[in-house]
């Protein structure tokens, strides 16, 4: 074999493994933006059940504690009641002295301690699923992915990040000037 074939099948062998190696990395860029677009869409998912759970929780609690209000406020007016027809001046010293059944007020700290941890892992989940935004943008900003990303026409994900009214109005204004816990 003369050294002219010699160098021709060299060159074709250098392009085609070049060129499979640039196809496998164009199927590993692909195949990473798929999963992670997959990811997110899986997220997005988990986010509606875990908030539809804490709602679920934080409501079911507080249905408790209202029907524990309910029934001490009960008890109260009908004792109240119960001592309106005596002629003694001293009835309401009577009512106060008398032993209230005690009323177990700890589903009260319980349903604190659900919404504020809840919350918390809420407040995690929204972060996690914006992580994974970054890094989705960043493989179809950057190059080389942006170029084989491109050609193939993957576009930018849109994640839902569930705020409140009052925040969307804060970021609209950029003031938050009024903090009070029962607005």
């Amino acid at each position: 074999m003369s050294k002219g074939w010699i160098i021709a099948i060299s060159v074709v062998a250098i392009m085609v493994l070049g060129g499979g190696i640039l196809f496998g990395t164009c199927i590993g860029i692909s195949n990473e933006e798929k999963s992670i677009r997959n990811l997110i869409s899986a997220k997005q998912t988990d986010n509606k059940s875990e908030f539809d759970n804490m709602w679920k929780k934080i409501s079911t609690t507080a249905e408790v504690s209202q029907g524990q209000k309910n029934a001490l406020k009960e008890i109260f007016e009908s004792h109240a009641s119960a001592r309106k027809g005596q002629s003694s001046g001293g009835a309401l010293a009577t009512w106060i002295q008398e032993s209230v059944p005690n009323v177990d007020l700890s589903t009260y700290n319980n349903l604190q301690n659900i919404i504020v941890a809840s919350r918390d892992g809420w407040t995690m989940r929204q972060k996690e699923i914006i992580d994974m935004k970054r890094t989705h943008d960043n493989l179809i900003d950057l190059f080389p992915s942006s170029m084989v990303l491109g050609f193939l026409g993957r576009e930018k994900i849109n994640i839902q990040i569930v705020t409140s009214s009052r925040t969307e109005e804060s970021f609209e204004t950029g003031l938050d000037d009024e903090v009070s816990v029962f607005k």
